[in-house]
């Protein structure tokens, strides 16, 4: 049960980096200023980027803690 929980916390937190990611690069889609292609790579990029790897670890993590019991 703790490990579910557990899960769920770390896939909505890996989640909100991938919301916050998609915005960043939507509204630097918009963005008309030569600073905006920078701003899509480097924030929005860093920022989805994050929020995979958080995703996979948090699988792999509660995994490797339930196979511990």
């Amino acid at each position: 049960m703790l490990s579910e929980q557990l899960l769920e916390r770390r896939l909505q937190f890996a989640g909100s980096f991938l919301i916050l990611g998609l915005l960043i690069e939507a509204i630097s889609i918009v963005w008309t200023r030569p600073i905006a292609f920078v701003v899509f790579v480097c924030v929005g990029g860093l920022f989805f980027g994050a929020g995979i790897l958080l995703y996979l670890y948090s699988l792999v993590r509660v995994k490797t803690d339930a196979s511990k019991r």
